[in-house]
């Protein structure tokens, strides 16, 4: 299970790719600014950033979708 030093080096090291990952103490409360609710001491460490990865990869679906369905028709 995840301690706060081992949440804090996956804060810093996404923070190295310019995504930001906020915390209050042990639980994750957002990614890029979206709100999430993650215990981070029920993960450990590879599955708390596969996590982290799906809501970055969900978040770059839903805004590739949005510019596209803000596209005129042809």
């Amino acid at each position: 299970m995840l301690n706060e030093a081992k949440l804090q080096a996956i804060v810093a090291t996404f923070a190295k790719y310019n995504i930001e990952v906020k915390t209050e103490e042990m639980r994750i409360t957002a990614i890029n600014g979206n709100k999430v609710n993650f215990d981070a001491k029920t993960y450990m460490q590879d599955q708390l950033i596969g996590l982290i990865c799906k809501v970055l990869e969900t978040q770059v679906v839903h805004e590739v979708w949005m510019r596209e369905s803000a596209k005129p028709s042809a």
